[in-house]
């Protein structure tokens, strides 16, 4: 048994069944381990994990338990005292519900964990005894060079092969949403809901899957998410918050920076696009897809920016000077009950704000059509309706719900969190038939590589795959090139 048969052995089992097709799991967790940079990357990223939740628990104790608040919100300037004066342990039965259900969260991550750790173990064996690269090495070393030594261990396959077998799941998802067989609301389709739907229709051989099974799947699915909906919901605004307050306080605004939706993202991603080049892609957007959105913003709302900025910035200029005259007068003088620190912190937050309604001189250039070109440039995304159109307020709102304010897709990801139940129980059952037809109609199965996504693969190419085939070349310059005929021809 060589090295690579010894790894699938311990990742998956043996596999009697198929002995010339290494399962495309393998492929995943090699490429994965390349993505996060190596094991220690994802060692203290998984124990990160585990440790914040832990922290969450704990935090929600002392937030709700161990804190009176009404008698600390009774606090007054000069007579609060030690914080520990306000210590009173209580907790209620809901309260009890929603810590017993975080940490059943954790004994759920816990369980995983041992497993993904031996194999995270056993894939750092596999890049430091079979293809010779030592963890350090992956900081900069090239995937074509993980690809090449790859394909000279198992010469049954190319380039083309090991990216379609890792980009298996992403391919049917691409190809469902492009084909339009899905085709959910932006603010519905989120990560959650795109998570759940490659578990129920993209596992192993589900091209053989028949409509009633699936709409089982659905409405059982569906049922899971409502139950745990509540829970998901309070762990995901406490984890937004700590995770993206930075990105608010770099972008000065309240709304934080645009970002692009999850739905967004499928549809600008290419077959057998792997996500580190799609990401290189589409964060060079990003620089041309703000200017966009800075061409259509009132000149009237910049005018008021700069009155009411002008303002609260005098008001922050005068407490900036007590402050250090004498800390003690913005602690202790109060005005209509409420200490000059408090008004402080409000000019401070008025005059970031209004700050984000001037726009600097380069923002201040015209150019709504050459900036969605680059936008266009690095997405490869252009509906027909859009040509000559830029700079229309028509094509301005529908890219903004591609690329909204990232509180706006915040709202969108609590709001499917309640919606996932009801399109999984409801809405997606219905679309059972046409979802499992797809599936039989676009997989083939291929000697030594098993089933695959053949919607890359059809003979007559559209702008989708001539723009896949382009990026596909261009991302294994390093590796053999393809042509246009061995990218589209069928594989029988």
């Amino acid at each position: 048994m060589n090295s690579e048969d010894k790894l699938l052995y311990n990742l998956f089992g043996s596999n009697k069944e198929e002995p010339t097709i290494i399962k495309d799991e393998f492929y995943v967790e090699i490429y994965d381990y390349y993505y996060n940079r190596g094991f220690y990357p994802i060692l203290f990223f998984s124990i990160s994990e585990i440790l914040l939740i832990i922290f969450s628990i704990l935090f929600f104790l002392f937030f709700i338990a161990f804190i009176d608040w009404n008698l600390l919100l009774e606090c007054k300037i000069n007579n609060c005292g030690d914080i520990l004066n306000y210590y009173d342990f209580k907790i209620n039965f809901i309260e009890v519900l929603i810590i017993v259900s975080i940490s059943i969260f954790l004994i759920y991550k816990l369980t995983l964990f041992i497993p993904k750790i031996n194999k995270l173990f056993d894939t750092y064996n596999y890049y430091i005894n079979t293809l010779n690269i030592k963890n350090d090495e992956l900081y900069s070393v090239d995937w074509s060079v993980i690809l090449n030594k790859m394909i000279s261990l198992n010469p049954l396959h190319n380039t083309f092969d090991l990216t379609n077998k890792i980009m298996k799941k992403d391919n049917y998802m691409i190809a469902l949403i492009d084909k339009k067989i899905i085709d959910l609301p932006n603010f519905v389709f989120t990560k959650q809901l795109e998570m759940n739907l490659k578990y129920i229709i993209l596992q192993e051989h589900n091209n053989n899957i028949e409509s009633n099974e699936l709409k089982k799947r659905f409405i059982m699915y569906g049922i899971v998410n409502a139950i745990s909906s509540f829970f998901i919901f309070l762990f995901h605004i406490g984890y937004f918050f700590v995770s993206n307050i930075s990105d608010f306080y770099s972008s000065k605004n309240i709304t934080g920076p645009r970002r692009y939706t999850t739905l967004a993202k499928i549809k600008f991603r290419e077959y057998n696009e792997l996500i580190h080049y799609f990401e290189e892609r589409i964060n060079k957007s990003m620089r041309y897809a703000n200017k966009y959105s800075k061409q259509f913003e009132s000149p009237n709302l910049e005018v008021l920016g700069n009155f009411t900025g002008l303002i609260a910035s005098s008001f922050f200029s005068f407490f900036l000077i007590i402050s250090i005259l004498d800390e003690n007068i913005l602690l202790y003088v109060t005005f209509f009950d409420r200490s000059l620190l408090f008004y402080m912190g409000i000019t401070s937050a008025i005059s970031t704000f209004t700050r984000t309604l001037i726009r600097s001189p380069e923002e201040s250039l015209y150019d709504p059509i050459g900036f969605m070109e680059k936008v266009i440039e690095y997405t490869h995304y252009e509906p027909k309706h859009w040509t000559n159109n830029f700079n229309k307020y028509e094509v301005r709102n529908e890219f903004f719900s591609l690329f909204p304010y990232k509180i706006l897709i915040f709202c969108y990801d609590l709001i499917s969190i309640f919606l996932t139940p009801y399109y999984l129980i409801f809405i997606l059952p219905e679309k059972s038939q046409a979802i499992c037809e797809f599936m039989k109609n676009n997989t083939i199965h291929i000697d030594s590589m098993g089933y695959m996504c053949k919607s890359n693969q059809q003979k007559k190419l559209d702008d989708k795959m001539k723009n896949s085939f382009m990026i596909f070349n261009k991302n294994h310059t390093h590796n053999s090139m393809l042509s246009s005929s061995e990218f589209s021809i069928e594989k029988n």
